[in-house]
């Protein structure tokens, strides 16, 4: 049985499940209370079972979901496909269930007792509108994309869940990184981006760095997800692949 969470539900707190998608769903209820639309759902065994086996979160046209019990999959699965309206997020047991297949997305963390370098590259912090602004020259956001994500930035900031990280040259943002830090043992790295001038200098492995250090001064394991293709730069930097999620980015036929 699936029903709706309210975002202070305590089970939306120290999620069991996937590790990226846990973080991602409690990062999402800990950003609340800003006018910000989430839709969350818990997936029980019963009417009146408090224990959850799966969660769902939703945000616009995006999804995510992270099994707990196997069990639950099967239904999981018909439920997300009824109300998709865009791209959908999986874990490994929901997406084998999905049929069809989607776009890979590496979990990578930064081992715990691994140190992390200090590179001699100069860091502001507290600039979120910059990262934003990083990010769309990078390629890596659309423009319409754009308000959204300095909104979050933003948000994140300000609740004290989340912070990010920029170099400058000049008077321009060339290198950024974003994290939140709202999981009970993960936090997320995101928004990492270089404009293509600057790239080859070192400064994304600097920022990268940055923002795996700021989540271990919150004691948390620095989490990333990447694209195969940028599979081997996060691996030179230490970082080491502990799961998959898949992407469902094309509307399924039901």
């Amino acid at each position: 049985m699936i029903r709706t969470l309210s975002y202070d539900d305590r089970r939306l707190r120290n999620i069991s499940g996937d590790p990226l998608i846990s973080t991602i769903i409690e990062s999402a209820a800990r950003l609340c209370g800003f006018g910000l639309i989430y839709d969350f759902w818990g997936v029980f065994p019963g009417r009146f079972s408090r224990h959850p086996q799966g969660f769902i979160l939703r945000k616009g046209s995006a999804m995510w979901a992270t099994a707990i019990d196997p069990e639950a999959a099967p239904e999981m699965v018909n439920f997300i496909r009824f109300h998709q309206s865009g791209w959908v997020e999986l874990d490994p047991l929901l997406a084998s269930f999905w049929g069809t297949p989607g776009e890979e997305l590496f979990v990578m963390q930064y081992p715990p007792e691994r140190d992390i370098p200090l590179l001699p590259v100069t860091v502001r912090e507290g600039t979120p509108t910059a990262v934003a602004d990083c990010n769309l020259g990078a390629g890596g956001i659309l423009p319409r994309q754009y308000e959204v994500s300095v909104v979050n930035l933003h948000l994140a900031e300000r609740r004290r869940v989340g912070c990010s990280v920029t170099h400058w040259e000049e008077e321009t943002a060339v290198s950024a990184a974003a994290v939140c830090d709202s999981g009970s043992r993960y936090g997320e790295i995101s928004y990492v981006a270089t404009l293509p001038d600057y790239e080859g200098r070192g400064f994304g492995r600097a920022m990268v760095y940055r923002a795996a250090e700021a989540l271990r001064e919150r004691e948390k394991i620095p989490l990333i997800a990447c694209e195969p293709h940028r599979l081997s730069f996060y691996e030179e930097l230490g970082f080491e692949t502990i799961g998959k999620s898949y992407l469902m980015v094309e509307e399924p036929s039901v």
